[in-house]
């Protein structure tokens, strides 16, 4: 398990391929065996649901269809083990220390074309009075520059949907030496989302980026690198629980 120090109050993680997404697992690592568990079933929207008592008291089947085709979570539950699933993806925390709150994101390209980032922010704004300069934030791991190699129609999204791209994309040979074009866009994704957290008001002091490359780093899954016709690799865990407080 990988950690991050968002706060007192919060424990925050991502798992590996070992843990994957086995809620017996995290919540054994997280000393929180007793605790509720969830994780959304992403579909590379920008939804961002509010995780409640009002959710806590549904069955279980209710509880999954709400949680289909969500992308993000926030909450102010305490001791409730959440997460987002990722294999490549940017997984994004955000923990807003003065309301106890905090966000699980899911930001793949198509999710930060949306800014779902900044998007779960804004519900946090809303729904909890955050200010995002009093925020900590963890990008976790996920497909680096050199890996993400996109076709130009990627980064049209890019720049159609109003981001800056210099500074975060790059061209190199095509890794595909038989076929054209003979160089291809790469996108610093984990820079366009900590652009997101600063644009909203995070300080970039507080926000912590792992160098992790899941593409190249096999202790983690990876759609790119495993994932081939009908055979789907696996999933890791990025979320967090909040503590209670006494």
């Amino acid at each position: 398990m990988l950690y991050y120090d968002l706060g007192r109050d919060i424990t925050a993680y991502t798992t590996d391929r070992t843990i994957g997404r086995d809620g017996n697992k995290i919540r054994e690592a997280l000393g929180a065996q007793k605790a509720a568990f969830f994780y959304p079933h992403q579909t590379h929207t920008d939804r961002v649901y509010r995780m409640d008592e009002a959710f806590l008291a549904e069955d279980a089947g209710r509880q999954k269809e709400i949680l289909e085709g969500v992308d993000a979570v926030i909450t102010d539950l305490p001791d409730v083990v959440l997460g987002i699933s990722t294999a490549d993806c940017i997984p994004v925390l955000v923990y807003d220390k003065e309301h106890h709150a905090a966000a699980a994101i899911h930001a793949g390209w198509r999710g930060t074309v949306l800014r779902i980032v900044e998007k779960a922010i804004d519900m946090m704004q809303r729904e909890f009075g955050t200010d995002a300069s009093q925020c900590t934030a963890a990008i976790g791991p996920g497909i680096s520059q050199e890996s993400f190699e996109v076709g130009e129609e990627v980064l049209r999204q890019f720049t159609e949907a109003g981001f800056q791209m210099d500074g975060v994309t790059t061209w190199m040979p095509n890794s595909r030496k038989d076929e054209l074009p003979a160089m291809k866009p790469h996108i610093d994704i984990k820079e366009v989302n900590r652009r997101q957290l600063m644009s909203k008001g995070i300080d970039a002091q507080k926000i912590t980026i792992s160098s992790i490359d899941t593409f190249t780093d096999e202790r983690y899954f990876s759609a790119r690198r495993e994932q081939k016709g009908t055979v789907k690799c696996g999933r890791i865990l990025t979320g967090f629980m909040l503590k209670g407080r006494v």
